[in-house]
């Protein structure tokens, strides 16, 4: 069960490829998935053997009442499909299915797996989406608190995406010893990789010399993600190599963009920043085409849980990150002047110290940066590591 849909990024980068790996490795896969776009097929989608069923996500003057009856719509589905075949297992992706999940499986006894991906109740306070003194605010977190502490007891084994998180898993008054699963945002390394040909031809596509320096965000601008160091970042680099270019990958806009920066006194001028909205499958070739990829997001109680998936594939395209201190397993996966650095702190010396350092050239070992990353974001050892858990909660 997913909430995020098969076809939007998210279901294409961290849902699907586990689905069909694990369908390949023998396990016959029932997918309920709640779909973004009015497109009810899966035409295009190499789904294998899995057997499909999607609820569709309304919008427009729909989506406010989505979000009310959502959680009754996934009851009903799942329970037909639970009673159509028979599960051994019911995978639970992330919260918003949660309570489904967990009355389905007590109805039926089947055993279930809560996946819960990071710390999503604490994020949305964290990022501002749901207020704490609000009386909404206070509902829906008591609602999905309530949820959270029925998993850590009830839930036959739990997935989590760093080894933080398991240890903050284990310290819960509610959790009863269920095993626990360490398995981060994995990239499929023959998708992403480093292609020289490739990062040729994009550049020249983007209209960038070879030896234009581009500062590459992949994803959206969430509360969550620091935009204001981004912009900072690239103004200390913009002052020691003044034809750097930022590339922004996702759904963003270039005026937006520059009034944010422009309130932390930072210019984007138009020639200096790039925009590509592009799908799945392309964004290797913009990864190809950056010199550094960022991850700075803030750091907080649920900043333990994040395995962000941007990291992951930034380095399998051989990529050096620039990533915030205090995210997930971020020093076990960033070796300082390697494949990246980490951002201390926020002060203009700590920034300018990582500017100095992008510049000194130690990202030209691509292949390497890839090499030494691999094993950690591997698909194959994730599906691996599914496919134990799958067969030691089957027998």
């Amino acid at each position: 069960m997913s909430n995020n849909g098969l076809r939007d990024h998210i279901g294409q980068a961290q849902v699907l490829p586990y689905l069909s790996g694990l369908a390949a490795r023998g396990h016959s896969m029932s997918v309920l998935s709640v779909e973004q776009t009015a497109d009810r097929g899966m035409a295009g989608l190499d789904i294998g053997t899995l057997n499909c069923h999607q609820m569709q996500r309304r919008t427009g003057y729909g989506r406010l009442a989505d979000r009310l009856l959502v959680a009754p719509r996934l009851a009903r589905r799942l329970d037909g499909l639970v009673r159509e075949v028979r599960p051994d297992i019911l995978h639970c992706r992330s919260y918003m299915p949660l309570s489904s999940a967990l009355n389905t499986a007590g109805r039926h006894g089947a055993k279930l797996i809560f996946d819960m991906r990071g710390f999503w109740i604490d994020e949305r306070i964290e990022g501002g989406m749901w207020d704490p003194k609000g009386l909404t605010g206070r509902l829906l977190i008591r609602h999905f608190r309530a949820l959270e502490d029925r998993a850590y007891a009830e839930a036959a084994a739990i997935v989590v995406l760093t080894h933080d998180a398991k240890r903050v898993v284990e310290a819960q008054p509610a959790y009863r010893g269920a095993p626990i699963s360490v398995i981060p945002c994995s990239v499929d390394q023959e998708r992403f990789g480093v292609h020289p040909a490739l990062r040729a031809a994009t550049r020249t596509e983007l209209g960038l010399s070879t030896d234009t320096p581009v500062i590459l965000y992949l994803g959206s601008a969430s509360p969550l993600y620091r935009m204001h160091l981004l912009y900072r970042f690239f103004d200390a680099v913009r002052a020691r190599s003044p034809e750097v270019r930022l590339m922004l990958v996702g759904n963003h806009d270039a005026q937006e963009h520059a009034k944010a920066a422009a309130r932390h006194g930072v210019t984007l001028a138009p020639g200096s920043l790039i925009c590509r909205r592009v799908a799945h499958h392309e964004v290797p070739a913009m990864l190809n085409a950056a010199d550094l990829g960022i991850s700075f997001r803030i750091q907080s109680p649920s900043s333990l849980g994040v395995s962000a998936t941007k990291v992951g594939e930034y380095l399998a395209c051989g990529l050096p990150v620039a990533s915030s201190t205090g995210i997930g397993d971020i020093r076990r996966i960033i070796a300082e002047g390697e494949n990246g650095m980490i951002l201390a702190d926020d002060s203009d010396a700590e920034i300018d110290r990582c500017a100095a350092r992008f510049l000194s050239g130690f990202s030209l070992d691509r292949p390497g940066i890839k090499a030494r990353s691999g094993d950690y974001f591997s698909m194959d050892t994730a599906v691996g590591t599914y496919d134990m858990l799958y067969r030691d909660l089957a027998r």
